[in-house]
């Protein structure tokens, strides 16, 4: 492999991540907190329901103490709740409070005026295409542990 294509590579993935975290699109939550939000709101939808601090943990690549302290704030603020397994008392999943929930989608919503000027300017195929090859990055980056 060309050691500039790396480079180049390298040097867009920094520019997209430094982008999304420095224009402060969302205004309302931190990044962590979007990203979590995020993935309990995906997990609502998808019909799993609840996830674990360590599930989110593995999702987010967190280390444990960042995301206690994300997810005392957003306990705080009242975004979600923890609630105690039933079956097994060591278990705690967390959940979207239902009545903060618009708060995040507010936020969403923001995000999603970005993306969909990103997809009208590549156009679908591109975009799909763009789509496909980061998970396609973000799973050689799982399989190697990066």
């Amino acid at each position: 492999m060309d050691r500039r294509v790396e480079e180049a590579l390298l040097g867009a993935w920094m520019d997209m991540a430094l982008h999304i975290r420095g224009n402060r699109i969302v205004t309302g939550l931190s990044f962590n907190e979007i990203v979590v939000c995020s993935m309990l709101y995906r997990s609502m939808q998808e019909g799993v329901g609840m996830l674990t601090a360590t599930d989110l943990g593995s999702r987010t690549k967190l280390l444990k103490s960042q995301l206690n302290k994300v997810l005392t704030l957003m306990e705080e603020k009242g975004l979600i709740e923890r609630i105690r397994s039933e079956k097994d008392k060591r278990k705690i999943y967390l959940k979207l409070q239902e009545e903060s929930l618009s708060v995040y989608l507010e936020e969403h919503e923001k995000v999603m005026v970005i993306v969909h000027q990103v997809c009208v300017s590549l156009g679908e195929e591109k975009a799909r295409m763009l789509s496909e090859l980061l998970l396609e990055a973000v799973a050689v980056v799982d399989r190697y542990n990066l």
